[in-house]
């Protein structure tokens, strides 16, 4: 059985009017010691023209164009990237989101952090006084990374690629060129030498030297010499 009909009318589809454009940013990776780079990716417009795109970052976490920001993302859709500057200090925490603004207003993207302080860079002095059991060697802080220098040095051993696990020289902190006295060789020896440098972030090496200590008229510890091994 059936009721008694009626009938009724559905309304139009309205159309969602005009928002914020919709944003990702992407990875945030320190660049030097006072720059990082980002950057984002707007996949929508929110039906109005993204008119300025970039990056903001700040301390604090959830950056905003009240905070540093940068306006270099270009327009439209799509990737770009950014460059962050004005870093500074050494293990400091930077908060970074995208943003993208349309005439509706600004939309910003989910949040990474990245944080001050790079490996230093170093050079590696020649070899010089090379003797039967010493030599002369250093090397100069190019570069601190943005962080103090803690520990620097020579290091060397009978294989190439020597690291502070061998044999090395302590010459203290602070940046700047330096002088290694390297004791305690072998005659007639071949040795790979090697400067390095140490901050909050690391050790780094310098390049490569390779030297031979001096032979002696007369026998050294080491020398192969009627059978045997001096010892």
């Amino acid at each position: 059985a059936y009721g008694n009909e009626l009938n009724f009318t559905t309304t139009d589809l309205v159309a969602p009017g005009p928002s914020v454009p919709i944003i990702g940013t992407s990875t945030s990776s320190i660049a030097s010691s006072s720059t990082a780079s980002s950057g984002g990716y707007v996949s929508s417009d929110g039906g109005s023209t993204v008119t300025v795109r970039g990056v903001c970052w700040s301390t604090n976490p959830t950056p905003t164009l009240a905070n540093n920001f940068t306006t270099d993302g270009g327009t439209g859709l799509g990737y770009f990237s950014s460059t962050i500057t004005g870093l500074n200090g050494c293990g400091n925490v930077y908060y970074v989101r995208a943003y993208a603004t349309n005439s509706i207003g600004t939309g910003y993207g989910n949040q990474n952090s990245v944080s001050t302080g790079l490996l230093p860079a170093v050079t590696t002095n020649d070899i010089s006084s090379i003797d039967y059991y010493t030599a002369v060697s250093g090397g100069s802080i190019t570069d601190n990374g943005g962080c103090p220098i803690t520990q620097k040095g020579v290091c060397w051993s009978f294989t190439t690629g020597p690291t502070i696990s061998n044999s090395h020289t302590s010459e203290g902190a602070g940046s700047g060129i330096f002088v290694s006295n390297i004791s305690g060789l072998f005659a007639n020896k071949s040795y790979y030498v090697r400067a390095y440098a140490t901050n909050s972030v690391g050790t780094v090496y310098g390049p490569e030297k390779v030297f031979t200590t001096a032979t002696p008229s007369t026998p050294y510890i080491g020398q192969n010499y009627a059978g045997g091994i001096v010892f």
